[in-house]
């Protein structure tokens, strides 16, 4: 993108000290509306300099050019004058950039926040913390950032404020509010904590348990089993399968204990015939890992069964 194009570029580096390019058209810097100062805080203020969009991840808000100089207390006659900029035409139309392949670091953030509903359901804050889960204050919404298998943030995934836990979000429209730059961004093209696992593989040779969500995922860790990724639902996709065999051969099963999950469990066993199978069977009337205590998990864990010792087992149990 020319100078020229980034219209607004020249207003923001007067008011934003210690200005810094970030991804595509968007700044980072330090936010005058809140009187932050370089050196004593990290820089929280993104802006669009071709727009003239911004943010401020410290709770200033957001909007428009008019808007950030009102705040900042210019006159109506240089708000008029900035903003005039927005409607002057182009000499020749911008040409569209492809979408990031990742989100900023920073982004997190905003989610920087102990989700304490699920402390009081028993996860630890270490176990939550190390796997980046946050809090969405505006949305009331625990957050579950996805990365990719380099460890790059990809995409955001939000808990519903309903009764049950399960049903999500993926943040889209939500990060367009920030000025961001979204990745293309779809679940089954991803594995959740598939990027910790490959760096624990590097030096310890494990199975790797494959569960359904990430709260799963999560009670796997608070019963200190790490080499547990989640397939963000019941069904492997053909991206997810592709990324199974690149981290393992030898996978272990504990999907949801309902006949999506036993479902689940015989496709993914198809789906990987060069992988060893096993499955972790749950007793009846236990849904999902996280219904067992830390210590029953890791007791069922160490006794996997077969594929189809694991088809048999739930075609002998009474239907509901």
């Amino acid at each position: 993108m020319t100078h020229s194009e980034l219209r607004f570029l020249p207003e923001f580096e007067k008011y934003v000290p210690g200005l810094r390019v970030g991804s595509g058209d968007n700044y980072m810097g330090f936010c005058p509306i809140h009187g932050e100062v370089p050196g004593q805080s990290k820089p929280s203020l993104s802006v669009n300099a071709a727009t003239g969009l911004w943010h401020c991840f410290a709770g200033c808000g957001g909007g428009n050019i008019r808007t950030f100089l009102r705040l900042l207390g210019e006159s109506s006659a240089t708000i008029d004058r900035v903003a005039k900029k927005s409607s002057t035409k182009k000499a020749r139309p911008a040409k569209r950039e492809a979408p990031p392949d990742s989100l900023p670091e920073r982004l997190l953030g905003v989610f920087d926040w102990c989700p304490t509903k699920l402390v009081s359901e028993g996860f630890s804050e270490k176990v939550l913390f190390e796997n980046d889960v946050g809090y969405d204050k505006k949305l009331s919404r625990v957050t579950f950032p996805v990365r990719d298998r380099d460890g790059k943030l990809v995409g955001i995934v939000g808990k519903q404020p309903t009764s049950e836990f399960g049903k999500y979000k993926v943040y889209t429209t939500e990060l367009l509010e920030y000025g961001l730059q979204v990745p293309t961004f779809s679940k089954g093209d991803h594995v959740w904590r598939l990027n910790k696992v490959a760096t624990q593989l590097k030096t310890e040779r494990k199975p790797v348990y494959i569960v359904e969500g990430f709260k799963a995922a999560l009670w796997f860790c608070q019963a200190g089993i790490n080499n547990v990724v989640a397939l963000m639902g019941s069904h492997m996709t053909d991206a997810q399968k592709k990324l199974i065999e690149s981290l393992t051969s030898q996978v272990i099963l504990c999907l949801d204990n309902d006949d999506a999950g036993h479902a689940g469990s015989l496709k993914i066993s198809q789906k990987l015939q060069a992988a060893r199978i096993s499955v972790v069977v749950l007793p009846e009337g236990i849904h999902q890992p996280d219904d067992l205590t830390a210590a029953e998990l890791r007791e069922l864990c160490r006794t996997p069964v077969s594929i189809s010792e694991a088809r048999r087992q739930w075609l002998l149990r009474p239907s509901p």
